[in-house]
This record gives structure tokens, sequence and C-alpha cells, in this order.
């Protein structure tokens, strides 16, 4: 049974599309299963760069690409990117769950409501909609594409919807939101049957996650979190796959760390260092282009990370950028009250943060593997490939990852 489970280790923004792009041509299928179209993964294929928000960034390498059910679906901004897509690859084999949750209007005004309800406590959403998607859902008066077979009960859906959350909607909004669905709806199936039979039957599959492991729902820096199970737990539930489908697991980490939107971040940097590596980085929200939250590698993060989600493997992204700053710090541990702790604690800033200190390596590759050696010696995870350039194939790799 041949799967791998891919994983983002901070706080999202890790350089997942990369990593995606480049093992997703070993596979037969990759999936996506959670989150919605406020998360995006980048791939730079010759001059041209590819931001994906919904479709599986493993689109270009694999046979098949699956969005599960795990994900909320902005119908509109699928068709878009399915059009925009479709110039890089003219046939494809794309499968969107029956079970999805769309991403309506509503959402999106109800999004915007609550951010403004919080004032000086903002969270920091994206304002995509998906926090309210998720919160239809659980409150079960959400609206999945299997209910779009009938407009009449579309329209009882959302008139539920909207009486909820008191904002109307108008008939016309409904027609767009059925064309919109007609233009995906060659797409739509039983993800999970195709999936079970197919890795039943040997094929072999990618399952990549959005965001990081530290805005996940519930193990995140709650409430400073997205909406879904963004760690490796939330694939068996995004997909619908029993456990027994996953057993290997990799995580993706950049060199440095950095973070959108509010939060606990006990290694971000300030000044003129943070705006270097920022532009140095190109750290601007992939959906929204805010600038990022910048700071040092955080090792009691990751070393929580690689628990959360027993990691077999680490890949590691912009090795390239950091090299280039003339300071390099690595957080090794924290102190609370006084004592010396090892692991991130996303409920609670730390005292102090202890450092080690590296020196730049720009092009050369001792210093280099002196870093990725600590990261290893620190973690008990083999680093197995690291990104060295903006482009999909500057990925050097130490390791082969076998599954």
């Amino acid at each position: 049974m041949e799967t791998l489970t891919l994983v983002g280790c901070q706080f999202g923004d890790e350089g997942k599309g990369k990593i995606i792009d480049y093992l997703s041509k070993d596979f037969d299928i990759t999936v996506r299963f959670n989150g919605g179209e406020n998360a995006g993964h980048t791939v730079v294929v010759d001059d041209q760069t590819i931001k994906y928000h919904l479709i599986p960034a493993g689109f270009l390498g694999s046979k098949t690409v699956v969005v599960a059910k795990g994900v909320v679906i902005n119908i509109k901004r699928m068709r878009e990117e399915i059009e925009f897509l479709s110039k890089f690859r003219k046939n494809f084999d794309l499968k969107v769950s029956d079970l999805s949750h769309v991403v309506t209007e509503l959402h999106f005004k109800r999004d915007s409501e609550i951010e403004q309800m919080r004032g000086a406590g903002k969270i920091g959403t994206t304002l995509k909609g998906i926090g309210p998607a998720y919160e239809s859902k659980f409150g079960r008066y959400g609206i999945r594409l299997v209910d779009f077979t009938n407009r009449t009960d579309l329209k009882d859906h959302l008139t539920l919807m909207s009486q909820i959350y008191r904002i109307p909607f108008d008939d016309g909004y409904v027609d767009g939101l059925m064309a919109d669905y007609e233009s995906i709806k060659k797409y739509v199936c039983d993800t999970r049957e195709y999936l079970e039979d197919s890795i039943n039957d040997g094929k072999s599959a990618l399952f990549e996650t959005a965001n990081g492991t530290f805005i996940d729902i519930d193990s995140g820096t709650y409430p400073y979190v997205t909406s879904s199970y963004t760690t490796s737990a939330g694939v068996t539930v995004g997909t619908g796959l029993s456990p027994r489908y996953f057993n290997k697991f990799i995580g993706v980490a950049k060199a440095y760390t950095t973070r959108v939107g509010e939060g606990i971040f006990p290694t971000e940097m300030f000044g003129e260092d943070a705006d270097k590596l920022r532009t140095l980085g190109n750290e601007f929200g992939t959906t929204t282009g805010r600038p990022r939250r910048v700071g040092h590698l955080d090792l009691p993060m990751l070393r929580r990370a690689v628990r959360l989600n027993s990691l077999d493997y680490l890949a590691l992204t912009k090795v390239d950028i950091l090299g280039k700053m003339s300071s390099i710090k690595v957080a090794v541990s924290y102190e609370y009250d006084g004592k010396e702790v090892k692991e991130f604690n996303p409920s609670r800033k730390p005292d102090k943060v202890n450092y080690e200190n590296f020196n730049k390596w720009g092009t050369g590759k001792s210093n280099l593997r002196d870093y990725i050696g600590l990261i290893e010696d620190e973690l008990k995870v083999p680093v197995v490939m690291v990104g060295i350039g903006e482009k999909r194939d500057a990925i050097e790799v130490y390791q082969r990852v076998s599954v």
C-alpha cells in the first residue's frame, strides 16, 4: 500500500506546494483533504507562477487529482482555477467529493461581520468565508455539492442559512450558484469510494494538507487558528478513508519561520533583519498578499510537530534564502518560570527563547550541513530534501522517500 501524507510543520506557508509538485510525479493520485481557498500552494513553472487554491498542487504530476470531502469549496473560485490550470495541462483527471461543503456569499459576509465584532481581538482571518463554512457544516445547516441536484432544495438551504445569519440573498444568487455548479458537475463524485478502490487495486496516493500544524483547529494556537484539521490525523476525517490506509508521513518546514495573522510566535524577528528576510523570501500571502511575520527556525515547534504527525521524513524549504542572512539563529529550547522546556506549547508564550548561532552559507555547503545536522540530531528525523530556489526543480534530494 503506497501512500504518503504531507503536512506543514509550522504556521502554514512552509513551501508545501513545491514539495508536493516534486513528489507527485511518483504517485498515481494526489489528494487535497482539508481547508478552502484561504490556503495557497505556489509552484513556479518556467517563467509562470501557478497559485493553487483548491485544486491539489500535484495537478501537473499525478495522473489523477482529488478534492476530498474535508475541503470547503467556493465553486466560482474552483471554476476559475480549473480554467486557468487547463492552460498547463489539457488532459487531466479531476475528482471532487459530492460531500464537500460549499462556501457561499452568506459565509463571506458572516466572516466579515464576526471579524469586525472582535475589534482589537481580531484573529486575522483571510475573510474567505472558510470559518463560517465549517461553522454551518458542524451546525448542520451547511450546503454540500450533493444538494445542487435540485434548485428548490438549494434555495431552501440558503433560506435557512440566511435566517440564521440574518443576511439576505436574492433569487439571482441561486441562479449564479447553479450555473457555477454546472461548470464543475462532471468532476463531482464519491471520492471516498474512488480512493478506496484505487488504493486497494495497487495505485499509489499522495495526500496533501493545506495550512500548517499549529493553526490546526484543535492542536494549534487557538483561537488564532484555521477551521479545519491540518495535522496528519485530519487525513482520515478529510478523506473518509480508515487509518489503515496511511503509514508514511513527511513534514515540510521552512528553514526559518513565518506566520500570517495574529497569535503566539516565540521566535519572531523585528526591524531591519526582519524586513530583509521578508523581502529576500518574498514573504507575502499567496491568497491575500499580506506581509507575513518572520522569525528564526523554532526547533521546539518542530519537535512537537514531529510527534503530533508521526513524521518519518522532513523536507526543508528556502535554505537558499536563509543562507543569505548575515545572522542566522535557531531556537533550541524555551524557558518557563526559570525551567528549560524543549517542546512548543501552543497555548503559552515562553518567558525566554534559547538560541544557537550559525554562520551564513551563501552558495557554500559546509555551514548548511551543520545547520541540517543540528535539526536531524534534535528531531531524530532525517531531512530528505531541501529547497534551494524558486523554480520547481530547484530541490536537492538527500534520501529517497520510501513508501
